[in-house]
């Protein structure tokens, strides 16, 4: 009697796509997150923002404490990033839940 060989390939799980998330100055849709964007790559954008995030920060904090000027156009660029970061995290969040959500009611 032969048995059939066991598959040690790993199948790819589903992820869920971005939910759509539109951002900017006072939420004005400046920006938009499509529906159909990777949200393996949108979660990847996210951390590389907020790595500038800290390292805007750590200059800022150098230059301050130094007795330099702080620009407006440095903190207004800290507070549109953090949008930016916010709105990618919050649409793959979003995703998830609805794939989740979805599963559930299966």
């Amino acid at each position: 009697m032969s048995h059939p060989k066991n598959t040690t390939t790993p199948s790819k799980a589903q992820l869920p796509k971005l939910k759509p998330c539109t951002f900017g100055e006072e939420y004005t849709d400046l920006f938009s997150i499509n529906s159909d964007a990777n949200l393996i790559e949108a979660l990847s954008v996210a951390s590389d923002l907020s790595d500038g995030i800290s390292q805007l920060c750590s200059r800022l904090a150098y230059a301050i404490n130094d007795g330099e000027i702080a620009y407006l156009s440095e903190v207004r660029t800290l507070g549109f990033i953090g949008d930016v970061v916010s709105a990618l995290t919050r649409s793959a969040e979003r995703g998830l839940k609805a794939a989740y959500e979805a599963e559930d009611a299966q």
